[in-house]
């Protein structure tokens, strides 16, 4: 069968178009492993157009194979590159966008902490798993539950960052153990006033500057009073309506009660927040320095670089006939 890359492009639209649409896909996790299947779905469909019902030569197994690893090798050192390549700064300085901040961990103000599940501890956040053992006395995972209420971070300085968990990596050192006959509990906890390093996007506002125009705000103030019954207090005639000059007098109030408000929101400081990177960078929140986190990732990427170079070994051996299939 004679092979052309039209009949290979009107055979396989649909995965094509799914390889197009994946760097705009949502949900970036997903994104690596549908890749590697669609990528998978062409080369199998295209070997079958190829070589029809000849048997595929060995190394061209080997060598998609080392095509999926090296993805992987891609996305493992991309990830190591970018935690280890975010210095931490202070909040105040911190730029807008993909940052690491570091600081004390604080329960959010007005509100009492979170409680942990197992022993009713004080907590910023838990992760809870339940397992039980089966048959051959290995534990399996029955359910787990994670909180992901937020809490702050507080820097040197006093400034504060809000920390939104969902969607987080998160390593506590803090771990309780319960085995209960064949059932076992493990909590793991970050603690109200340790220190905490996280790695998201960050993003600052400041509530004087986020507001809605002042016309806006002027109007929805006349409408309150009105609902409520404050603009009879510019009724001057006592008639129970407002002329056109008594209707001015109260826009100008509104006017100068909006100035005020502003101007005391416009002091306040800016609010900061931490939370997951929407193009699927990595989000992580330890009690303990990431430098154990990036030489796990280190060790990943290097892990798959390892395999890489060991299958495109392999390929040249089995393409120069150092094995028959």
């Amino acid at each position: 069968m004679r092979f052309s890359i039209r009949t290979f492009a009107d055979g396989h639209w649909l995965l094509l178009a799914l390889l197009g649409r994946l760097p705009r896909l949502r949900l970036p996790r997903l994104r690596l492993p549908l890749m590697l299947f669609a990528l998978a779905c062409i080369s199998g469909i295209t070997l079958v157009q190829v070589f029809g019902d000849r048997t595929p030569p060995p190394w061209l197994f080997s060598l998609m194979a080392a095509i999926g690893v090296l993805l992987l090798w891609v996305r493992a050192y991309r990830r190591y590159r970018l935690i280890a390549d975010t210095p931490h700064a202070p909040i105040a300085a911190t730029p807008q966008g993909f940052a690491a901040i570091s600081g004390i961990g604080r329960v959010p103000p007005e509100e009492l902490p979170l409680r942990s599940p197992l022993h009713y501890l004080p907590c910023l956040w838990y992760r809870v798993k339940h397992e039980k053992k089966d048959d051959g006395n290995n534990w399996q995972t029955e359910h787990e539950e994670c909180s992901d209420a937020p809490f702050y971070l507080e820097d040197v300085d006093g400034q504060r960052c809000r920390i939104d968990p969902e969607g987080a990596r998160v390593e506590a050192l803090l771990c309780d153990e319960v085995v209960d006959g064949d059932k076992r509990t493990t909590q793991w906890l970050l603690i109200p006033g340790t220190p905490i390093h996280a790695v998201g996007h960050f993003s600052s506002r400041n509530p004087g500057v986020d507001r809605p125009p002042l016309r806006v705000e002027v109007r929805d103030r006349l409408a309150e009073w009105k609902a409520s019954g404050h603009t009879q207090r510019f009724d001057l005639d006592g008639n129970g309506e407002l002329d056109l000059q008594e209707w001015e007098l109260a826009r100008a109030a509104a006017l100068r009660e909006t100035h005020r408000e502003r101007a005391a929101s416009s002091s306040q400081p800016d609010e900061h927040h931490l939370c997951a990177p929407r193009d699927g960078r990595p989000f992580f929140i330890a009690d303990h320095p990431p430098a154990r986190f990036v030489k796990r990732l280190k060790g990943q990427a290097a892990g798959w670089c390892i395999i890489f170079l060991i299958l495109m070994v392999f390929t040249g051996w089995l393409y120069t006939g150092g094995a028959s299939w």
